[in-house]
């Protein structure tokens, strides 16, 4: 016992060794003592290392001593969710920011030697360190070790939840870099290897962004039992935010390039950072109300303060562009004038998706009470950015920097209004025809190329096709049965087999079987489930899917039993969803394939 008690110590003396070499850095940066600054980047990621590998110790030892390790973990825990908790809870997910950080630094350190482009970097790992050590310590400790622990918060133990918070903070941690590269060359001035080496940054965070998010949606859509993927709820938003602004800092790139749009591109790096530390303050402050969130906790006062620095800091910085920003009228219909359309269109999108966020805190601030903004308003707002943001793209990448082009593929448009219309007179939705006509007409456009932004964008168009038939026609009904019964849905048959229990390593599971057939076509069965988790008593809906490609997926959630065997249930049918799967890897994929093929090209 008393070893690990040292441990526990060691682990706080070194998260204050780092405070100390952040802070000694953070001055240093300001000079040219190149030779001292990695020296103290060396001590203060290996002591963050040190620190981290301490406490995933304690959790996979089931060390309850440790106040972290008994909120999260348990006996019965299965190995792998007690790994997870490393980033389950408010101190862990602080420490494996620090940790995803550290790494990110060293590969970083690696290909850059100036110091001045440290300044963003240390004041990040001092926040960061000063938050967790004072605010959330991972390693507070209690007397005397408790017998067990109350587990993990059973809506985490999800292999999607596993590994949708890493790949969301490698994107939302390396906003740091770009927004340093960025800050540095405002200060000392733009060149071409400055800006692709940002543009680097840019794109990896990006891609990560990209993935969590899609895996977020994931994870809501096999455990919340609601048949969706996206709710526009606040902590949703809090990823999307920088994901926006940081596509718009890569079309802005190719701008950048020609000598225009240099203060637009620093503010959209500084923003993805700003809106990543803000959003990581939405999830950890308690000030909105969300399934995602953690718990109300004092920490919010620390990401404030933090934010209202970096808020200052950046003001002071768009002074420095007063007097040599440089302005560029391009010809309309050329490429640069569909990109800088473009910009306005994502800065529109971004403030009406953070009036949406932001407005429980605004009416609370007012009134007293929160109140939130309903789907309708994120529907009616953001459906037309998103509109002209894609028939902009298309049309840019369809154009010529020096040459006003027009034009529309009258074979394309054809088809594609063809196709439109047949969904127009099945389904009676303007917006499935409108979603449909652009999508198809994008993609059969873009189809020839073989550029990895061609790519990228073929994904956007899926997932926007995938959005729309989703959005619009996807629906859930309640529907009961008793053992052996047979329903119609749709165009389905559904049997109830009947139902069975089963004993998981720490929940006591009961499963439903529905047999599923199309025109006497048998199709698999679905298998629903409710869980009660031990020692928590909480009880999860675990949904039983059937995909169904390319047509969707029958999506079924047990709601409830009788005495008598009757299940009821609430059924859905998702149109498209597969498409909202596979649009955002195929645009992932074309980012990761945008930065392999620079040859020759070191971050």
């Amino acid at each position: 016992m008393k070893k690990e008690v040292y441990m526990y110590e060691i682990g706080e003396i070194l998260l204050r060794l780092s405070i100390l070499s952040s802070l000694f850095g953070l001055f240093l940066s300001f000079t040219k003592r190149v030779k001292l600054i990695e020296t103290l980047v060396l001590t203060m990621v290996l002591s963050i290392i040190l620190s981290n590998v301490i406490l995933l110790k304690a959790l996979l030892r089931s060390d309850f001593s440790l106040v972290y390790v008994i909120n999260y973990t348990s006996k019965d825990l299965p190995l792998f969710y007690k790994f997870t908790a490393w980033w389950g809870g408010q101190a862990g997910s602080l420490m494996f920011w620090l940790f995803v950080l550290s790494i990110y630094t060293l590969f970083f350190t690696a290909k850059i030697r100036t110091p001045s482009v440290y300044t963003v970097v240390f004041a990040t790992f001092l926040f960061f360190l000063i938050t967790t050590t004072y605010a959330a310590n991972p390693f507070e400790r209690l007397p005397l070790s408790m017998p067990d622990g109350r587990g993990l918060n059973p809506l985490l133990q999800n292999v999607w939840m596993a590994i949708h918070p890493p790949l969301l903070y490698l994107g939302y941690v390396g906003t740091t870099f770009p927004a340093a590269l960025s800050f540095e060359a405002a200060l000392k001035g733009f060149d071409n290897n400055s800006i692709s080496r940002t543009r680097f940054w840019l794109m990896l965070s990006w891609i990560f962004l990209t993935l969590g998010i899609l895996l977020g949606g994931r994870w809501a859509y096999l455990e919340l039992g609601w048949g969706g993927y996206w709710a526009w709820d606040p902590v949703e938003n809090a990823s999307f935010l920088p994901w926006i602004v940081l596509t718009a800092a890569i079309h802005t790139y190719h701008l950048v390039k020609i000598g225009s749009h240099r203060m637009w591109f620093f503010n959209l790096a500084f923003a993805g950072y700003f809106l990543s530390i803000l959003g990581t303050f939405l999830t950890r402050s308690g000030i909105v109300e969300s399934v995602h969130a953690f718990a109300f906790s004092d920490i919010g006062h620390y990401f404030i303060a933090y934010l209202s620095l970096c808020l200052i800091v950046w003001i002071f910085t768009n002074f420095k562009f007063i007097g040599i920003r440089k302005v560029r009228n391009y010809e309309i219909f050329t490429r640069g004038w569909y990109l800088s359309i473009s910009n306005y269109l994502w800065i529109v999108l971004l403030f009406a998706v953070i009036l949406g966020t932001f407005y429980p805190v605004i009416t609370e601030l007012i009134t007293g009470v929160q109140l939130t903004t309903s789907k309708n308003y994120y529907t009616y707002s953001t459906a037309p950015m998103f509109l002209a943001i894609i028939v902009s793209s298309i049309l840019a990448l369809e154009s010529r920097w020096d040459k006003a082009i027009f034009k529309i593929n009258k074979l394309h448009f054809g088809i594609s209004l063809v196709v439109s219309l047949i969904f127009l007179l099945i389904t009676r939705n303007i917006f499935i025809f409108i979603g449909i006509l652009v999508s198809l007409y994008g993609t059969l456009a873009l189809f020839k190329s073989k550029s990895p932004s061609h790519v990228a964008h073929i994904g956007l168009l899926i997932t926007s096709a995938g959005i729309v038939l989703t959005w619009n026609l996807g629906k859930g009904y309640e529907i009961s049965f008793k053992p052996g019964e047979t329903k119609d849905f749709y165009v389905f048959k559904l049997t109830h087999l009947g139902w069975d229990e089963y004993k998981g390593k720490n929940y006591d599971g009961v499963y439903a079987i529905m047999n599923v057939k199309i025109f006497n076509r048998n199709l698999g069965d679905i298998k629903p489930e409710r869980r009660l988790y031990k020692p928590s008593e909480e009880v999860t809906s675990e949904a039983g899917i059937l995909p169904i490609f390319p047509l969707g997926d029958i999506y079924v959630v047990i709601q409830g039993a009788e005495d008598d065997g009757r299940f009821y249930y609430e059924v859905y049918f998702n149109p498209g969803i597969q498409l909202v799967w596979i649009g955002p890897v195929i645009i992932a994929l074309a980012g990761l394939w945008s930065l392999l093929r620079r040859k020759g090209f070191h971050p």
